[in-house]
C-alpha cells in the first residue's frame, strides 16, 4: 500500500494539521460519508430494470392509443452463456422475476393481472454481439386473449450500439464478461422496443422506455473535487511542495 504525506486543506477554527494518509483509506472514509461515489466493477450483480410500455395506436378493444403498462425484470449478470455460438448468447436462466402491470387509466380492456409469467428460465434472453443488443421474450399462463386470440408472449429489446461493445467468445462467458461492465445500465440503451403478442405473432404497435435507471456508478461533483484535491496534494508531496490551500 502506498502512503502519501500532504497538508490538510480543510481548515477549522481550531487547527490545521499535517497527516500521513493511505490513499485507499482516505477514499473509503470519504465514501462512508457519502462524499464520494467510487465506480466499482463487481463480478456479479443482481440487476432490476423497470420501465414503461406505451400503446402507440388503437388495436381493437384490447389496446387503445396512450395505454401504458409498467414492466420490471430482474436478472443476475453472473449467469453463464449456454450457447456455443459467438453471435447469439443465451442467458434465459438468469431472469428470476418479470412483471407487467396495467395502468389504471387505460381505456383498452387487456389486463395481465390474471396471468403468471414463467421465469428461471424465461423463454429467451439473448445477446446479439454483432448488433450489441439484448432481447427478452417471456411467456406464461392465465393471461387474457388479445382481441380474441390467445396470448403468446411479451418481448423487450434493448440496443447498445455505441454504448457497450458486447464480445461473445462462445459458451461459458458470464453476461458481465460479455458486456465488459457490471452492472449494465439499461437506461443508456440507444433504442428500446416492446411487443405483446398473440399466438399468431400479432399485437399492438408499442414503444418502450426505461423509467427507473439503475444506480449510477459515477463520481459525484463533490467527490470529484475532493479527489482532485487529494491527487494535487499527493503530487505536491512528491515534489516537496505545499498544497495551494495551505499557503499563508
Amino acid at each position: 500500500m502506498t502512503s502519501i504525506t500532504f497538508r490538510c486543506s480543510l481548515r477549522s477554527t481550531f487547527h490545521r494539521c499535517v497527516r500521513t494518509f493511505a490513499l485507499p483509506a482516505v477514499v473509503a472514509w470519504l465514501a462512508g460519508f457519502g462524499v464520494l461515489a467510487v465506480p466499482v466493477i463487481s463480478s456479479a450483480e443482481l440487476i432490476t430494470v423497470t420501465g414503461t410500455i406505451t400503446v402507440d395506436a388503437d388495436d381493437g378493444a384490447s389496446f387503445k392509443a396512450g395505454d401504458t403498462f409498467g414492466y420490471s425484470f430482474t436478472f443476475n449478470d453472473a449467469t453463464t452463456d449456454t450457447s456455443s455460438s459467438t453471435f447469439n448468447a443465451q442467458f434465459s436462466a438468469g431472469v428470476s422475476a418479470f412483471s407487467l402491470t396495467r395502468d389504471a387509466s387505460n381505456t383498452g380492456t387487456w389486463d395481465p393481472a390474471s396471468g403468471t409469467f414463467t421465469v428461471s428460465p424465461i423463454a429467451n434472453m439473448s445477446v446479439n454481439a454483432n448488433g450489441d443488443s439484448v432481447t427478452l421474450q417471456v411467456r406464461g399462463s392465465g393471461f387474457p386473449d388479445l382481441n380474441g386470440v390467445s396470448f403468446f408472449d411479451v418481448g423487450l429489446s434493448f440496443g447498445f450500439g455505441g454504448v457497450y461493445d458486447f464480445v461473445d467468445t462462445g459458451i461459458g462467458q458470464t453476461f458481465a464478461q460479455m458486456a465488459g461492465v457490471s452492472p449494465v445500465n439499461f437506461a443508456l440503451a440507444s433504442f428500446q422496443n416492446a411487443e405483446i403478442r398473440d399466438t399468431s405473432l400479432q399485437g399492438p404497435t408499442l414503444s418502450a422506455s426505461v423509467t427507473v435507471p439503475e444506480p449510477a456508478t459515477v463520481v459525484s461533483l463533490g467527490g470529484a473535487a475532493v479527489l482532485w484535491m487529494l491527487i494535487g496534494c499527493r503530487r505536491a508531496a512528491w515534489r516537496g511542495r505545499r498544497c495551494p490551500e495551505d499557503r499563508s
